[in-house]
């Protein structure tokens, strides 16, 4: 059987955790939400703020490093396990980041799909200040921050592929029969 892990990744607020939920949910498959993740290594519950400068606290480089190399080897677990299909959830901002996925593909005789989530930045915007309100809200990406993580995102290379560029500011239905589309595109059932 084929194996795939879906990289679903993009800046903050573009609504990536809302695609990945949505994929996994209606194709049963894993998904592996770093934002979760991150707090679960940090000994936090999801919905616990956690209010750092950019790029400090749980957010530091090396932390997001760690959070990262769980990500992989629990996709790699899953692999290993027999799940054909793994999602992973993150904005993957480093393209080194990218490139120890498909190493990790590879490794475990899998393929990649890159699914670059983006969206008008006032619909982002928008987002960020309603998810500032929301006490259930698991992401810690704040409207202070976009910017600089906009500034601190590595660009897409030639080797993140196969690619979608995904408009996430869209219904979510449209948004999910285009990964759908696109998933079929690459024979992945």
């Amino acid at each position: 059987m084929d194996r795939l892990l879906v990289v679903i990744f993009g800046l903050m607020g573009v609504g990536k955790s809302t695609v990945a939920k949505a994929l996994g949910e209606a194709r049963g498959w894993p998904v592996i939400h770093s934002d979760v993740l991150r707090k679960s290594l940090a000994g936090l519950p999801p919905t616990t703020r956690a209010h750092f400068e950019f790029g400090q606290g749980i957010y530091h480089e090396d932390f997001s490093r760690k959070t990262y190399a769980e990500m992989r080897r629990r996709a790699g677990e899953l692999l290993d396990g027999g799940a054909p299909r793994v999602i992973l959830d993150a904005s993957f901002k480093s393209a080194g980041e990218r490139r120890r996925v498909r190493e990790l593909a590879r490794e475990k005789e899998a393929r990649t799909a890159f699914i670059y989530c983006s969206c008008p930045k006032e619909l982002v915007r928008q987002r960020l200040k309603h998810r500032a309100g929301n006490s259930s809200a698991i992401s810690d990406g704040r409207l202070e921050l976009l910017d600089l993580q906009m500034e601190d995102f590595e660009p897409l290379t030639e080797e993140d592929q196969p690619l979608l560029r995904l408009d996430t500011g869209r219904d979510l239905g449209k948004v999910l029969q285009e990964v759908n589309e696109f998933l079929d595109g690459l024979s992945v059932q």
